[in-house]
């Protein structure tokens, strides 16, 4: 929850709910009530949070735990479709959606020429750029 982060940005800080308040330009009472999840802040009083917290509005956001790649990418065929099975605690819901692609690619392969491609015309508008 957003208020829980600004509260333990601001708890950091060692700053009172007031001076927060103070140093955003809001009211005390709806930094309060954003910190204990009464009010949902709008985007302009989220912009001043941050401004005032000195971070970026997305520093206050709840984050998604970084988990590593659950597949043996050696185990799955170029291709092939499957599910990663739900880790202890994920609870199945509408709106996760998980898609790993893997592919191999030979080097004929299309995307491998139109890459090099690139990256020789980068290299030649270097050279010509520096000579």
């Amino acid at each position: 929850m957003i208020g829980e982060e600004i509260r333990r940005r601001r708890q950091e800080k060692g700053w009172t709910g007031v001076q927060l308040a103070e140093k955003a330009g809001m009211a005390p009472s709806a930094v309060s009530q954003i910190e204990t999840g009464r009010r949902s802040p709008h985007s302009g009083s989220v912009i001043k949070l941050a401004a005032a917290l000195e971070c970026e509005v997305a520093d206050l956001y709840p984050k998604a735990p970084q988990t590593p790649l659950p597949l043996d990418l050696d185990a799955h065929p170029p291709g092939e479709a499957y599910f990663v099975p739900l880790e202890e605690g994920e609870e199945e819901d509408i709106v996760t959606l998980r898609i790993y692609v893997w592919r191999e690619l030979e080097n004929n392969d299309p995307l491998l020429q139109k890459v090099a491609k690139l990256i020789e015309q980068e290299r030649s508008k270097a050279k010509a750029e520096a000579g």
